[in-house]
C-alpha cells in the first residue's frame, strides 16, 4: 500500500487517471452504478442487438463488465473489453468467449482483427481527441460494423457530438432521461 501522501498527490493534485479510477473502484464509489445504469445498459443492449447478431463485440471502458453481463451469450461470438482500472477488470466474470484487459483506450490494439460493434459507453469524453480516437478504432470494424456511443448530456458532450456528426452517419439515436439528467446513445458508421 502506498503512503497516504503519495495517494493524495496522485488522486487530488496530479489526477492520474489510472490511479484515480482504481481508488474509486477500490473504495466502492461505483458500487451503486449497477442499479442506476441498468436502464441505459438495456437501451444500449437493444441497440446493439438490432444491428449485430452473432458478431464480435469490443467495449472500450468496460468497467466491471455490466454491459457484458447483460448481452445474451448467443448474441455474440466473442466479447472483448478494456478498462484503465485494474480493480474494475478484476471484478469481471470472464467466460470462454470473452477477454478483458487493463488498457488505455488511446493506444490499445485489440486481440481480434475486426468487430461487428465497438462500444464507447460514457468514456469517449475522456479521449484526448474523440474523433481521432473513433477514426483509429474504425480500422477494427467489420465491413458493415458499427460504433455505439453513449454520453451524459453536457456542453462538452454536445461539442463532441457535433464533431462526430461531421464524420459519421447516425443510424439510430436514443435519448434517456433519468433522475433529472439526460444521456444520449447513438449508433454510428463512418461516412463513406
Amino acid at each position: 500500500m502506498l503512503p497516504k501522501i503519495v495517494q493524495f498527490f496522485r488522486l487530488k493534485v496530479f489526477r492520474i487517471n489510472k490511479h484515480r479510477w482504481n481508488y474509486q473502484y477500490e473504495k466502492g464509489m461505483w458500487d451503486g452504478l449497477r442499479d442506476k445504469e441498468m436502464e441505459r445498459i438495456i437501451v444500449a443492449k437493444d441497440m446493439v442487438e438490432r444491428f449485430v447478431r452473432g458478431g464480435k463485440i469490443l467495449e472500450i471502458g468496460c468497467g466491471e463488465g455490466i454491459f457484458f453481463q447483460n448481452i445474451p451469450e448467443e448474441q455474440y461470438s466473442f466479447f472483448e473489453g478494456i478498462d484503465i482500472s485494474s480493480i474494475a477488470i478484476e471484478k469481471v466474470e470472464q467466460t470462454a468467449k470473452s477477454l478483458f484487459k487493463v488498457a488505455d483506450m488511446e493506444n490499445y490494439i485489440p486481440s481480434q482483427s475486426t468487430f461487428a460493434v465497438i462500444v464507447f459507453n460514457e468514456v469517449i469524453y475522456y479521449a484526448k481527441n474523440p474523433v481521432l480516437l473513433l477514426n483509429r478504432y474504425t480500422h477494427y470494424l467489420d465491413q458493415n460494423g458499427i460504433l455505439l456511443i453513449g454520453m451524459y448530456q453536457s456542453a462538452k458532450s454536445d461539442t463532441i457530438w457535433e464533431q462526430i456528426e461531421k464524420h459519421y452517419n447516425i443510424l439510430e439515436s436514443k435519448e434517456i432521461h433519468q433522475d433529472g439528467k439526460t444521456w444520449m446513445y447513438k449508433v454510428i458508421q463512418q461516412l463513406q
